[in-house]
């Protein structure tokens, strides 16, 4: 019985340790995110648009959260990092959509988060909008 008890708490160690390495590679500036996403790392976004700002208006971003796992990341000549990620949805009216998030990671942490609404059938944009985050401030990646 005591062997199968420690065998247990092993492998919980081993659970927490690997949650501790996960956290330990949280990229808290936009140099740290360029060379995770040169050296091909897994990369994933946490946004909460409400740390936000919009763009146009300086007024605080809507109450979105999320997650967000990006295929690629392009690292420009000047040091900017560009992503964007594409989702198929229905709008409670019915309409289907195609929504675009983009993504432009500046050398000095500013990231600006772009939503755009397409519909699916004609592609004319039904919405858009255009956010000022930050690494760390409405923006994490891991």
């Amino acid at each position: 019985m005591p062997s199968r008890i420690l065998k247990m708490a092993a492998a919980f160690a081993g659970l927490y340790g690997l949650h501790g390495t996960a956290m330990a590679n949280d990229w808290q500036s936009a140099t740290d995110l360029e060379h995770a996403a040169l050296d091909g790392k897994d990369i994933h976004v946490a946004l909460d648009l409400s740390r936000c700002v919009e763009h146009d208006s300086g007024k605080p971003g809507p109450d979105v959260r999320g997650s967000l796992h990006p295929d690629e990341l392009m690292v420009q000549k000047d040091h900017t990092i560009a992503f964007a990620m594409t989702h198929f949805t229905v709008r409670p009216d019915e309409t289907p959509v195609d929504e675009l998030a983009s993504f432009r990671v500046q050398p000095d942490g500013k990231v600006t988060v772009r939503n755009t609404f397409l519909n699916a059938a004609t592609y004319a944009v039904l919405h858009q909008a255009e956010f000022d985050c930050e690494i760390g401030k409405g923006v994490t990646f891991n």
